[in-house]
C-alpha cells in the first residue's frame, strides 16, 4: 500500500512540467494544422485562359485537367464564368471517352463567386460512350460546386453520362441539363452527397438510350440526394436499382418524366431499389432506402416505386404524389432474393403521405401498422378536392432556385390550413 501511494504521488513541479509539455504539444498540433490550412493553394481556369499559364487569377489555365495536374489535396480550382466547349479527351477505355478524368483526391472544383460556368460537350465524339466527368475508383473527397453541364451526346451508344462517379464525390448547386446522357451516375463503388442540384431535359433520343437516361442514378455505395430536382428526363427521375448500400432521398422533387420523343423510357419519379430478376450477387444485408419529404408529379408511370425489391425497399415518410399515370405509390416487391415472382408489397413502411389524382397505391398488402396516417388510410381515405390545396400550379416546380441554391418557395399542393391534410401534417411540405 505504501509503495503504491508513493508511486502515485507527483510533486507540484512534476505537475507543472506535465502541464507545460501538454500545452506545448497542443500548440505544436495547432501550428501544424494552421500551416496545413494556409498551405492550400488556389488555381483558376477560364475559357480565355491557356494551359501554358501559371493558373493564377490573372493568368488562368484553360482546362480542368491542367488545373488538376497542378493541384493537390486541399486545393481549390476556381472556374471562371463563360462557356467551355473545346476539350481534349483525357483518357479512354473499351467503352468510354472520359473527357475529364478526376484521378486526384481532395480537390474542390467550384464556380468563381458570382459567375456561372457552363461546360458544353456537344462536340465530343460518340465513337464510344461519353463521360463528361469521371471520378475514378479510389478517389475521395472531391467536390463540384456551382456550374452547369450541357450537350453530352450518346450517338448509337447505350448511354452516356454527365458525371460518372466510381470513387467519392459531393455535388452542390450543379446542374446537368439538355444532354443525351444521365445527369449524375454513381456506379461500382461510387458514393457521395448531391445537394441543391438539378437534372433535367436529359433525353436519350434512340430506343437503346432512352431507357438508360435518368436524372440521377445511385447504383453503388451510399448516396444522399438532398433538395435536388429532376424533370423531363427520358427514363426515371431518380433510380437506385442494384445499389449496394442505402440511398436517401430527402426533400427532392421528380416530375414530368414522359419518355423520349417516341414515348420510350420507364418514366418513374422515384425508382427505389430492386435488382431486376437476378438471384445471386446481392449485398448482405440488402439495403433499405429512405424517401422523405419528397414530391412526384405527372410522371408517365409511377410516382414512388418499390421496383420489385426482393425485401423491404424503403421507409416512405411525408411524401406527396400527384397525377402519376400508373400509380402514385406502387409497392411491388419480389418474394425473396431466390424467388423472382412478384408480389404485392408487405414489408414497406408508409406514413404521412399524400396521393391525389389517379390511383393512390398499387400492390399494397401491408399490415395496417405499416401504412398509417396517409391520405388514403385516414378514416378510410380522406375526401380530397382541389380546394384542399393552396395551388396545383406545376409551373412552380421548375422555378429558379434561391440565391443560396436552395429550392424555391412553392405553394404547390400545400394544404390550406382548414384541410385535414394540414391537421394530420401530411405531405412533402409538412415540416415547413
Amino acid at each position: 500500500m505504501v509503495k503504491s501511494m508513493t508511486s502515485a504521488s507527483i510533486s507540484a513541479s512534476q505537475i507543472c512540467k506535465i502541464c507545460v509539455a501538454t500545452i506545448m504539444m497542443s500548440l505544436a498540433v495547432l501550428f501544424v494544422l494552421s500551416t496545413s490550412a494556409f498551405a492550400a493553394n488556389s488555381y483558376y481556369i477560364s475559357p480565355t485562359g491557356s494551359d501554358s499559364n501559371s493558373g493564377t487569377i490573372s493568368s488562368p489555365f484553360k482546362s480542368i485537367m491542367k488545373a488538376q495536374s497542378a493541384a493537390s489535396a486541399g486545393d481549390t480550382v476556381y472556374i471562371r464564368g463563360g462557356t467551355y466547349n473545346n476539350f481534349a479527351i483525357a483518357t479512354t477505355d473499351s467503352n468510354y471517352n472520359y473527357v475529364h478524368d478526376i484521378t486526384k483526391s481532395g480537390i474542390t472544383y467550384k464556380a468563381y463567386t458570382g459567375e456561372k460556368p457552363v461546360f458544353d460537350f456537344q462536340y465530343v465524339p460518340t465513337n464510344l460512350r461519353v463521360a463528361a466527368f469521371r471520378v475514378a475508383d479510389g478517389v475521395t473527397g472531391v467536390t463540384f460546386k456551382g456550374f452547369e453541364v450541357i450537350g453530352v451526346k450518346v450517338g448509337t451508344q447505350k448511354q452516356s453520362e454527365a458525371f460518372r462517379v466510381i470513387g467519392q464525390a459531393n455535388f452542390e448547386n450543379v446542374s446537368a441539363h439538355d444532354n443525351e446522357a444521365n445527369g449524375f451516375y454513381f456506379t461500382t463503388r461510387g458514393t457521395g452527397i448531391v445537394l441543391n442540384c438539378d437534372s433535367y431535359n436529359n433525353i436519350g433520343p434512340t430506343a437503346a438510350s432512352a431507357g438508360n437516361t435518368d436524372g440521377y442514378g445511385a447504383h453503388a455505395g451510399p448516396v444522399s440526394f438532398i433538395n435536388s430536382r429532376a424533370w423531363n428526363n427520358s427514363d426515371d427521375g431518380f433510380d437506385s436499382i442494384s445499389s449496394s448500400a442505402a440511398v436517401t432521398y430527402d426533400h427532392s422533387w421528380s416530375f414530368n418524366h414522359r419518355g423520349n420523343q417516341d414515348g420510350i423510357g420507364d418514366q418513374n419519379g422515384f425508382k427505389v431499389g430492386g435488382y431486376s430478376y437476378r438471384t445471386e450477387g446481392f449485398p448482405d444485408p440488402i439495403p433499405v432506402h429512405t424517401v422523405r419529404y419528397s414530391l412526384a408529379v405527372n410522371n408517365g408511370a409511377n410516382g414512388f416505386y418499390a421496383n420489385h425489391m426482393p425485401g423491404k425497399s424503403a421507409d416512405w415518410i411525408n411524401n406527396t404524389a400527384y397525377n402519376n399515370s400508373t400509380s402514385n405509390f406502387n409497392m411491388l416487391e419480389r418474394v425473396s432474393p431466390t424467388d423472382i415472382n412478384n408480389i404485392p408489397g408487405y414489408r414497406e413502411v408508409l406514413h404521412n403521405n399524400i396521393a391525389y389524382v389517379g390511383t393512390a397505391i398499387l400492390n399494397d398488402n401491408h399490415a395496417a401498422a405499416n401504412v398509417t396516417n396517409n391520405s388514403w388510410t385516414i378514416n378510410g381515405g380522406l375526401n380530397i378536392t382541389n380546394a384542399d390545396f393552396v395551388s396545383l400550379d406545376t409551373a412552380q416546380l421548375s422555378a429558379p432556385r434561391k440565391a443560396d441554391g436552395s429550392l424555391p418557395d412553392v405553394t404547390f399542393m400545400k394544404p390550406v390550413t382548414s384541410s385535414p391534410l394540414a391537421l394530420y401534417q401530411l405531405g412533402y411540405l409538412a415540416d415547413q
